[in-house]
């Protein structure tokens, strides 16, 4: 079994407690997925990113470096050259902004640092890295692109530019919510929550295009860990329960004697296995049962999700996986953007895995996600 690389992470801070803390949201010895490096000044780090390449680089503006201005944009161009997320205090929200205006990926708040965000962000600026240096390197050859290709890149770019205000928007929102900017009523609780909702909702298409745009244009090797299947397959069952009770469905799963672990990418996996599962318990119909199979196949394993909705005609079938399409009307198959479908095939094929589906009257239809070991 190949290794694979874990992802390299530079800490910039003279904060000891901060680098114990972000190790420990992210240093897993069984899973090897991050390697983090401390350096306490800012010129030990310049040092380190000469001598060594790093993916990404984490920067505490509450260092003393960080919080002198002349200093902190004389070394600012020498850290965006690779994808920089930015830590700082709430009080310090507004330098953390204007850090992500002038390059940096994305910032967290200290008080709002945990395991599924620092991942999150990670993910992210490794994402948006990714696409940014894939634009410069086709910026010379726009001219001669044919239409399809502008789209595409079109559309990378309206979800870069799209994403942050979003995201700034959400975090707005969110301190208005948990009343740290003043004490609201009722009423404005109420608009302001569904304020979020809608915020929530476009934060998620735009994500959706950014992930298609990435898988579409971007050749790099995924960093692959190993999967445990059966503890994926549960905490998405977990995920969709409150969907699945809101519809009186029994989801059930049936797993192989000594269920395989498999390589990948442990994100684009679950985010396949959610769409999925939620498309089969949103097209059933009430009090039916999803059922998960899981089979252990020579070179790797087979997962199929069965729900007891209308059969999808045959024509559809053909056109099921298509980008921005969503079927007849009554059974969208593919939500918000149209582009459901087509990212899991997507993210499927860069696994090296198959996405089939078979869809028959009385029987429902079938989704079966094939991955090599």
């Amino acid at each position: 079994m190949s290794t694979v690389e874990p992802v390299s992470v530079l800490l910039i801070g003279d904060n000891r407690t901060d680098y114990v803390t972000i190790r420990h949201l992210l240093v897993d010895e069984t899973r090897g997925e991050y390697q983090v490096t401390w350096s306490r000044t800012l010129s030990d780090g310049l040092n380190l990113l000469k001598t060594n390449t790093y993916q990404v680089l984490l920067f505490d503006l509450t260092t003393s470096i960080g919080q002198s201005q002349r200093a902190f944009s004389e070394f600012w161009s020498e850290l965006v050259s690779q994808p920089v997320i930015v830590i700082c205090p709430p009080e310090n929200e507004s330098a953390a902004i204007d850090a992500v205006k002038r390059g940096a990926q994305d910032y967290l708040l200290h008080t709002h640092i945990d395991r599924e965000r620092l991942h999150r962000a990670i993910n992210l600026a490794l994402v948006r890295s990714a696409l940014v240096n894939e634009q410069r390197k086709k910026a010379g050859l726009e001219k001669t692109m044919g239409l399809s290709r502008l789209k595409e890149d079109f559309m990378g770019l309206l979800a870069n530019e799209v994403w942050l205000p979003l995201l700034g928007g959400r975090l707005v929102l969110e301190h208005l919510l948990e009343g740290s900017l003043g004490d609201l009523n009722e009423q404005q609780k109420v608009a302001l929550s569904q304020l979020k909702k809608g915020n929530e909702e476009s934060l998620s298409v735009t994500q959706e295009l950014l992930d298609v745009y990435t898988y579409d244009q971007t050749r790099q090797q995924l960093a692959k860990s190993d999967i445990n299947l059966k503890e994926l397959i549960e905490n998405c069952i977990q995920e969709c329960a409150p969907l699945a009770k809101f519809k009186s469905i029994n989801v059930t799963a049936d797993y192989p004697q000594g269920v395989p672990t498999i390589k990948g990418d442990p994100s684009g996996i679950r985010r396949v296995l959610l769409i999925l599962l939620e498309n089969a318990i949103k097209f059933s119909p009430n009090r039916q049962t999803v059922d998960i199979n899981v089979a252990q196949l020579a070179d790797g394993v087979q997962i199929s999700i069965n729900d007891r909705g209308r059969d999808i005609d045959p024509d559809d079938q053909k056109r099921l996986f298509m980008r921005f399409w969503e079927g007849e009307t009554g059974r969208k198959y593919s939500t918000k953007s149209g582009m459901h479908l087509y990212l899991c095939q997507r993210i499927v094929d860069s696994h090296g895995g198959k996405l089939a589906v078979s869809s028959k009257p009385q029987t429902g239809t079938t989704f079966t996600v094939t991955l090599p070991k």
